[in-house]
């Protein structure tokens, strides 16, 4: 069993150190796939030029993370296709332990793997998703499939068209397609035992507050959009909860101007929303101390809330124009 290892990249200088990660992988029959989408800012194949046995493909124009996966897909010539984004890394027996599942599970369509609590950037938003995302897979997400940490037989992925090309950001394409394989019966399975490590922005003022409204904004239009909607990791039965609690915090802070009994009534959904988290904020305090911990609980009460706000908006556009079923 042999997998292909996708990696689309567009001005990241950090793809050095994804192929470092994959190339020091073990017990695996692999294949790296590069896909430029049309850099500017540096030359891809003068970075990748260090590993001769990594195939660099470039795209004439940049034409977005759907386009570049794709095509390298069908340059691929493993029976499974692993995705991972250019600023991510694995661990050596990563790539193994991803072969071994599909090896030891013949019902196995497809596999999410989780990110790892170590960031791969010592500052304190790379710390803070790094716990987050790994708390979310082991703890709150039933489903989850996208184009980074995701694998899954290539001739499914070619079946269903692949992600849609459509979609010429991030953010939207693998959710899509992630809710059409499940949609479809397909057996894909989350394993939080086989982890790798993810990169994320520096800060989340306003680098991050633009990409996650922009994510949330999307995937609402998605979730909007689908007939037959699934249950996963972004729309999962927790998740909503959360959405409700915050929004209701928001809402009640904003009518204590007016009326100002509401505030109690913020007050007692925020310890609410603080209570179902405490396993996270534990988690913070436990890898990085009371300080980190304080910190992080308040910035993920306004992560949570930019989500909410993003994807209520999108959800009103996608009413509002008629947008529903399209994709």
């Amino acid at each position: 069993m042999k997998i292909s290892i996708v990696i689309a990249v567009y001005n990241d200088l950090r793809i050095e150190h994804c192929l470092q990660s994959i190339f020091k992988s073990v017990n695996a029959e692999y294949e790296v796939i590069v896909v430029d989408d049309g850099s500017t800012n540096i030359n891809i194949k003068e970075l990748t030029s260090k590993y001769p046995a990594c195939r660099v493909f470039t795209l004439d124009k940049n034409q977005g993370p759907a386009v570049a996966r794709n095509f390298g897909v069908k340059q691929a010539t493993g029976n499974i296709v692993f995705f991972i984004d250019s600023d991510a890394g694995v661990y050596s027996n990563t790539i193994g332990d991803i072969i071994k599942r599909f090896q030891k599970d013949s019902s196995l369509q497809g596999l999410t793997i989780a990110w790892s609590d170590e960031a791969l950037v010592n500052n304190f938003f790379n710390k803070f998703k790094a716990i987050e995302s790994n708390y979310l897979a082991k703890n709150v997400w039933s489903k989850a499939f996208g184009s980074n940490g995701s694998a899954i037989y290539k001739d499914i992925f070619v079946k269903e068209g692949g992600f849609d090309e459509n979609f010429k950001t991030a953010h939207a394409e693998d959710f899509y397609f992630g809710m059409k394989l499940f949609g479809r019966g397909y057996n894909i399975e989350l394993d939080n035992d086989i982890l790798m490590q993810n990169s994320y922005l520096d800060n989340f003022f306003f680098a991050g507050l633009k990409k996650y409204s922009k994510r949330a904004f999307l995937r609402a239009l998605v979730i909007y959009q689908i007939k037959n909607l699934q249950e996963t990791s972004y729309n999962s039965k927790k998740f909503k909860i959360l959405y409700l609690l915050s929004g209701l915090v928001f809402l009640f802070l904003l009518l204590s101007f007016v009326y100002p009994y509401s505030f109690y009534f913020a007050l007692l959904s925020y310890l609410v929303f603080l209570w179902l988290n405490k396993k996270l904020y534990y988690l913070f305090y436990k890898k990085h101390g009371i300080f980190f911990a304080v910190k992080s609980i308040i910035l993920h009460y306004i992560y949570i809330l930019v989500v909410v706000i993003s994807g209520t908006f999108g959800l009103l556009y996608a009413r509002l124009f008629k947008k529903k079923n399209t994709l």
